[in-house]
């Protein structure tokens, strides 16, 4: 019984959360934790993939998804926002809350690509030696988006705050 109801659970808190989201139930404070939640719910499932079932060590994860959430940002500027550095919007702003799953499998697919980059010289490696590639792994990918002035540098990137104010009015 307790395999079945606590996936059932789980599945009611998440048509509650997203549910409570789209109705607007939820102020913006509120949408912003759930939504640091759900991507700190992502990295820890994908962590305990690796850690915990696989039983290696992996230190890898921010810098994968550090790849495929700029990936997502830059594409979705891009398209959809007015911007100094892009040009002007290739795509009306209406059409982001169509094309946002699609450009989202877009980052995970350049995350996997940066992983798999890294992981066919490292298949041989075991324990802390795949610990230090990733490691390494890590902070090249955060050396690069720090010295990539087209998306901000140091600064960070900014422009999605457009795009998501341009997704507002499709709610």
């Amino acid at each position: 019984m307790k395999k079945l109801f606590q996936p059932l659970i789980l599945a009611l808190l998440f048509v509650v959360f997203v549910g409570g989201s789209w109705l607007h139930i939820f102020n913006d404070y509120w949408q912003l934790v759930l939504l640091f939640m759900g991507i700190n719910i992502i990295l820890t499932v994908s962590l305990n993939l690796i850690n915990g079932y696989m039983g290696e060590f992996s230190c890898g994860h921010a810098g994968f998804m550090a790849v495929g959430a700029y990936v997502s940002s830059v594409l979705t500027v891009w398209l959809f926002a007015d911007d100094k550095i892009f040009g002007p919007a290739v795509l009306p702003a209406s059409w982001s809350i169509l094309l946002f799953p699609v450009i989202l499998i877009i980052g995970a697919i350049a995350a996997s690509l940066v992983g798999l980059l890294i992981a066919v010289p490292s298949f041989k490696t075991r324990g802390d030696y795949l610990a230090i590639i990733t490691l390494a792994v890590n902070y090249i990918v955060k050396s690069a988006i720090e010295n990539m002035e087209v998306i901000g540098g140091p600064r960070g990137f900014v422009g999605m705050k457009r795009v998501m104010n341009g997704m507002a009015g499709v709610f």
